[in-house]
Formats: C-alpha cells, structure tokens, sequence
C-alpha cells in the first residue's frame, strides 16, 4: 500500500529525517511514537505531499509525484496539527463537508449523499452535538473532533493523522481509537501518538522514532516493550496486560 524508501530531509544543517524505510501493512493501525523533535510530524510530512518526497514515497507502488493531487485526495485522508488555524466564521458541519471536496464536481455544490455522508461521520465521532456551531467560538477539542469527522468524511483508503489525539477528553480520545478499530476493516491508519497508553492498546503495529532515524518498527507487542521504551525516552517503562489489552506506563 504505502512504501518510503531512503526518505532523507535536511534544514541547513540539521537533518531532520535520516535514512527513512519501512511499508505500512494494509488494514493495520501503525502508530509513529518518539520524543519530540524526532521528525515523526516531518515524516507524515512527505506522505501527505506538504513536503516533496523525492521519489522516495510510493502509494499503490505509484511514486507520490506521479499522482494527481485531487486522485491521492481520494485515496489518502490527511489530519495535521496545522489544522487548527480553521477560519473562524464557518459553521462546524461546513468545515467537515469539505471531506467530501476531493468527489465534487466542478462548479458543483456538494450532494445530498455528501451532506449525509458528513453528518453520518459527526454522528459517529461524536460531532453532532457541535451542528450549527461557529468554528470561532469552539474550544480546541472541539475543533479537533470537527477535524476528525472531516478526515473520516473523505472516506478514505489510507488515514493519516497527526497527534490528532491532542485536546481530547479521555472519553473522545478513546471514542477515536475505538473508531479507527472499526475502520482498519476497510483502510489502513499511519497516526502520530504521544500518548503511548494509546498507542500499546490499540495500535497493531509500531514505527519508533529518535533523532530522525527510524529505530524499531514492527508489531506493538515486540516493538513497545519496556527497554526499548526506556532506552527511547530514558525514564523506566512498565508493561502490564488486562483484560486482553496491553498498557503501558511509566
């Protein structure tokens, strides 16, 4: 589905992404964790083609370069920190309507299967209770979660996001990784996570970052494990297993 090989990006003279490799597994939740700074936001960077990949990324076994920007669009979902600079003066469900522009018809407005689409996909994020909300006046979780029903909105086949956990309540924070379970039935998820509870319960496979180079990626179970935690952040990890799911803590 997605392979990045030998993804390198330099600043003057920091090099911000070192020797990247790896291929995403279809229909996996893959989460990118590392401490701040290590490029994990630089990475999904160049797989949403905000930053050019060189040749270096390939969809489909299609070189991103190669792809029409409105065709990626209606393939791969993209949901960034950037994201929260919205304008102020739209209502909530415009903002998540525009998921649905990538299958817009030229000089056309959105459709009647459009506009249900949305609103299906605030239902199920927990959105709706926000319909009819002006975009300047909601908190930053609730911009989040409209940023999350937009993203879903696009029905894609590849979901990438960014912290996209960030000013989430606990219960929507858990809410979203409980929708993407149900959501790898049909398309993959790459998705940066600092919270690594998250991460060791719901994530089925593990990229670890640090200083730019791609360190561990494999399974959560065999990657997420209490010394390579450790040696990653350098505090003690902490393992445990209840009820099927594994946690992590520190």
């Amino acid at each position: 589905m997605l392979d990045v090989e030998h993804l390198s990006y330099t600043i003057g003279e920091r090099k911000i992404l070192d020797d990247i490799s790896f291929s995403l597994t279809e229909g996996a939740i893959t989460c990118v964790i590392g401490p701040n700074g290590c490029g994990k936001s630089t990475l999904l960077s160049h797989i949403s083609r905000r930053l050019p990949s060189h040749g270096t990324v390939s969809y489909e076994g299609k070189k991103l370069e190669d792809w029409p920007p409105s065709e990626y669009a209606r393939h791969v979902a993209v949901m960034v920190q950037q994201g929260m600079g919205m304008a102020s003066g739209l209502k909530a469900e415009d903002v998540v309507l525009m998921g649905r522009y990538p299958f817009k018809k030229k000089f056309m407005d959105y459709t009647d299967e459009d506009r249900a689409i949305a609103r299906s996909m605030m239902e199920e994020t927990g959105a709706l209770s926000l319909w009819g909300r002006n975009m300047g006046r909601l908190s930053g979780g609730e911009k989040q979660r409209i940023l999350i029903a937009k993203a879903f909105t696009q029905q894609p086949d590849l979901l990438l996001m960014d912290e996209s956990t960030n000013h989430l309540d606990v219960k929507y924070k858990i809410g979203l990784m409980e929708h993407l379970t149900r959501f790898k039935k049909r398309g993959t998820v790459l998705i940066v996570l600092h919270d690594l509870g998250l991460a060791a319960r719901y994530a089925d496979e593990a990229i670890l970052m640090k200083a730019g180079h791609l360190i561990a990626h494999g399974k959560t179970s065999e990657v997420m494990t209490e010394g390579k935690l450790s040696e990653l952040f350098e505090v003690p990890f902490y393992t445990s297993m209840h009820e099927g799911k594994r946690f992590v803590y520190c």
